[in-house]
Formats: structure tokens, sequence, C-alpha cells
């Protein structure tokens, strides 16, 4: 059985990382090679044989949301507070909004009064995850707002062929939303308010059929929505996980930033897929950590004691 064990995060996080014995045992055994050109994407698109330029966000997040599929091109239409500074407006990171599954009902209903008529409908299946379908395809470069939050939004705004219009759009949702019931309700009470909509990630589900592994866990919406399209077994993260049984290739994505998450990681992960692998229950693990290298362990690599496990900023070059 074949376990692929995507922790895009932990290069970028090892140095805030305890001693976990069971991944660096795995890490400090393992065959290191190349992984993948293109980060997260890259190695998606080599597990579910896509081409890496059709994994945009708002088509797969969509169908992880709504199980819902249709050929409409999609953007995530995410609600933000943006917040003056100066001469600037700041994003507030999504976290502190909490926006209510009422709110983001009626915001949807105002914005679908007022532009169904162009063609335009907005979608909130889940509160923090809304979608725009729009009648025609905008070629732009976009930017996903966890990546913005913090800092001012000018130089991440929509650019290319329809960036312009992209953002008068926005725009146009801004005054929109301005004197909106919700937010009026919102600021009374000292909560700030939805005051514009974040485009990006904008995209149709691919034409070509995606071949995947038989199941993946995940807490990932993206990668969720990709396990569904391929057709896979897709299993929310965090849960008991057995390596003794199952379909003979599995994904294993999971967010991976936070101390908590690290050694939910170590604990949940790392520790059953070595003991599956010293069991012979694991024929071979493929782990990505973010460090655009691929380690692959396999019960003979467990042989390699002289690799004596060390801490994850050795291993991964990041110290």
């Amino acid at each position: 059985m074949q376990w692929t064990l995507l922790l895009a995060d932990l290069a970028a996080v090892s140095a805030i990382a305890p001693r976990l014995p069971a991944l660096e045992t795995l890490l400090a055994r393992a065959h290191a090679h190349g992984a993948p050109q293109g980060g997260v994407m890259g190695v998606l698109a080599d597990r579910f044989s896509l081409p890496a330029e059709t994994l945009m966000a708002a088509p797969f997040t969509r169908l992880a949301d709504t199980g819902a599929r249709d050929n409409g091109f999609y953007f995530r239409a995410d609600p933000v507070h943006l917040a003056a500074d100066r001469d600037q407006l700041v994003m507030l990171p999504l976290a502190v909004l909490q926006v209510q599954a009422e709110e983001a009902r009626a915001f949807s209903e105002t914005f679908n009064r007022t532009y169904a008529a162009q063609g335009y409908h907005l979608e909130t299946p889940h509160p923090e995850r809304w979608y725009l379908r729009v009648p025609t395809p905008f070629r732009c470069v976009t930017h996903d707002p966890a990546g913005v939050a913090g800092q001012p939004v000018f130089e991440f705004m929509p650019d290319g062929e329809h960036g312009q219009s992209l953002r008068r759009f926005m725009n146009e949702v801004q005054m929109l939303f301005f004197e909106h019931p919700v937010n009026q309700a919102r600021e009374a009470a000292g909560r700030p308010a939805i005051n514009s909509l974040w485009f990006w990630g904008g995209g149709r589900l691919p034409e070509t059929p995606a071949t995947g592994p038989g199941r993946v866990w995940t807490d990932r919406p993206l990668i969720a929505g990709l396990a569904r399209f391929a057709g896979s077994d897709c299993r929310a993260w965090p849960c008991r996980l057995d390596t003794s049984s199952g379909p003979e290739k599995q994904l294993i994505a999971v967010n991976c930033t936070t101390p908590t998450e690290i050694v939910q990681v170590e604990e949940q992960i790392a520790a059953a897929l070595l003991h599956g692998l010293r069991k012979r229950h694991v024929s071979e693990i493929l782990i990505y950590p973010g460090n655009q290298c691929c380690y692959r362990v396999t019960p003979a690599s467990l042989r390699r004691f002289w690799r004596r496990r060390r801490p994850l900023p050795e291993i991964l070059g990041t110290a």
C-alpha cells in the first residue's frame, strides 16, 4: 500500500516544531529527490494526473462545499473587511469577521437581486467561502486572501487582461454593501463590517478526467474538491487512520502550521505510518514537506539505522 503525505507548510514552520520521533525517523531514513515543480499544485497535479494550470481554487472548493458540478466559470468571492490605514487599505485577518450563515444568505440575496439580470450569481454555501458565477471568463491574476490579510491590498488587486474590470466590479460591490442592514447590525454590535468581496482563484472544472488515489484524507477544501472530482473516497481530517486496510494508493494532505497541528501529524499520522512500515502493511511512503523535495520511505529504508533522526530543520535544510 502506497501512502502520500503532503505537508506543504512543514518546512516553513519546522523551527517551531518540537522533537518528533516518528516523523524524524521517516525523513532521516528516506531517499530524498526533487519534487514536481509548482509546490503544492505541482504535487497535486502529479498525484491526480491533471495539468497544474487547471487546478484553480474556486471550482474545486465549490465542488467540495456544494457537491455541484457544472461548466460555469467561478471566482471565490470571499467576504472581507478592508480597513483604512492612512493612505491605504489593509485587509483584516479573515477569522476576525466570524461571518454567520444567515448574514451570508442576506448578502447573497441582495447581491443576486441587483446583478442577476447581468448574469452574475453569488452562492454562500459556507460562511467564509462564497462563490461568484460570472457570465464570461475573466483572464486575470488574483491572490488568495490568506496571504494578503494584514497587508495593504493595492498590490494584490486583480491584474492582467481583465484585472481592471474585476477591480471596478469589486468597487460596485463595496457600494452595494456599504449601508446593508447586516453591516448596520454588525457595526452597532461593535463587529467589523463586511465591506467588500475578494475575488480570486477563478476558473472552471477541467474537461480532462482525473485519476487520483483511492482514498484521500484532508482538512483542505480544495483537495477535498479535487478528490471528489476524481471519484476518490474522501475523508475529513482528523479521524482514525488505519494503515492495514483500504485502497492501494492513499493520500493525506493536512494543515501543518501551528505546534498543535504539528504534534497531531506526529501522533496521528507519522506514528501510524511508521508502524505500518514495520508491519509491512505499508509498502511505500512519499512525504512532501514543502521544501521542493520528496522523501521516499520503504520497509527497506528502516534498515538504514546509521541514518539517525535529527531535528526537522536539519533534515529539511531549513536550519
